[in-house]
């Protein structure tokens, strides 16, 4: 497997100390699919088309590709992508930020290092980037944008190191932020790649946790066989408004809390009963039980699940959205223990 490590690095506020690049192992064209980033695994239409087309740009060799997406989705995996597919895939990848107060003195550098290899110079060590990545590129100032109009423009014929500009707004938006962020993106032309969000791409949601899960567990060194499917199914309902990385910090922190060989429901905190009820399950027992308490609400919905479930706790768990050893609590607290299977008793099926 290729190293997926982007640790991103930052320069120290004080001073310009040694830029650190991001080197990958390149796979073959024909083993694009198998060696994807965690993050863009899964077989949904969505991310089959960000693969396919993240595959293109990369190997169309754009100088300028702009990508966006909301917080999480995985954009810098994306470019991370996009220059394994490039044909400079064997310089590496430097990743900025906007943010960096040092960004122009690192900018600065990044041009002498192109101007040098463009006149034949060495340029070892460091070698010079094979792609730029700059984050939160909609916050860049003048000063920065117009560096990198002139890291483009000092290469010459031979493109050396291309710029991937990742923003969390779309390229309609950033249009209208300044002149020079429309002419960055009037050179990216057609290369302008969208991320999906999780909540287009819900068929890919228990891959990922799997994946997530085994990255996990050989990190911290348990002994996990994988997630249960009851957990998968309320990652499932779950509606991930951080994306990926929600799912990723979600799933790890259940892998270590998790202390037999599978992960189950309860080691996800906030889902289940920790969780709030669906808005259309509220709004449904609000309309047939109006004027009632949130407790009366609570116990009719008890009865019911167990009255279809046949008094099985298991099956009124799956109905209810929780698990079993929560409806036990709340069958405890309710008073409504008479209403379960036992082994010496048969379901009653009275209100």
């Amino acid at each position: 497997m290729p190293d997926t490590s982007l640790e991103v690095w930052t320069a120290p506020r004080s001073g310009l100390s040694q830029i650190e690049f991001h080197t990958h192992v390149v796979p073959s064209r024909s083993g694009l699919a198998e060696a994807a980033e965690t993050w863009l695994a899964g077989q949904s239409v969505a991310i089959e088309r960000l693969r396919t087309r993240a595959t293109l740009v990369g190997s169309e060799g754009s100088a300028v590709v702009a990508i966006h997406g909301d917080a999480g989705v995985g954009k810098l995996r994306v470019a991370q992508w996009i220059h394994r597919c490039s044909n400079r895939s064997d310089s590496p990848l430097l990743v900025l930020d906007c943010d960096d107060l040092t960004l122009n003195n690192q900018l600065d550098r990044v041009i002498r290092m192109i101007g040098a290899r463009s006149r034949g110079l060495s340029t070892s060590p460091p070698k010079t980037p094979g792609t730029l990545v700059l984050r939160n590129w909609e916050r860049a100032e003048e000063a920065s944008l117009a560096r990198l109009f002139e890291i483009l423009g000092c290469q010459g014929v031979e493109l050396i190191c291309a710029l991937v500009l990742i923003s969390k707004r779309s390229a309609d938006q950033l249009r209208t932020s300044s002149v020079l962020h429309a002419q960055l993106l009037a050179r990216a032309g057609g290369s302008v790649v969208s991320v999906p969000a999780l909540r287009h791409r819900g068929v890919d949601i228990q891959e990922l946790a799997r994946q997530f899960a085994n990255e996990a567990a050989q990190r911290y060194d348990k002994s996990i066989r994988g997630i249960s499917p009851q957990a998968l199914s309320k990652l499932e309902s779950h509606d991930f408004p951080g994306n990926v990385r929600e799912l990723q910090v979600m799933v790890e922190h259940a892998v270590l809390r998790s202390s037999g060989d599978w992960v189950t429901g309860e080691s996800f905190w906030g889902l289940g009963d920790e969780s709030p009820m669906p808005t259309t399950e509220a709004s449904e027992l609000v309309i047939r039980l109006p004027g009632s308490s949130l407790r009366e609400i609570e116990i009719q919905a008890l009865r019911l699940a167990l009255k279809l479930a046949g008094g099985r706790v298991v099956r009124a768990s799956e109905l209810l959205g929780i698990t079993r050893h929560a409806l036990r609590r709340k069958l405890e607290k309710f008073g409504l223990n008479d209403l379960r299977v036992t082994n010496d008793s048969a379901p009653t099926t009275s209100a």
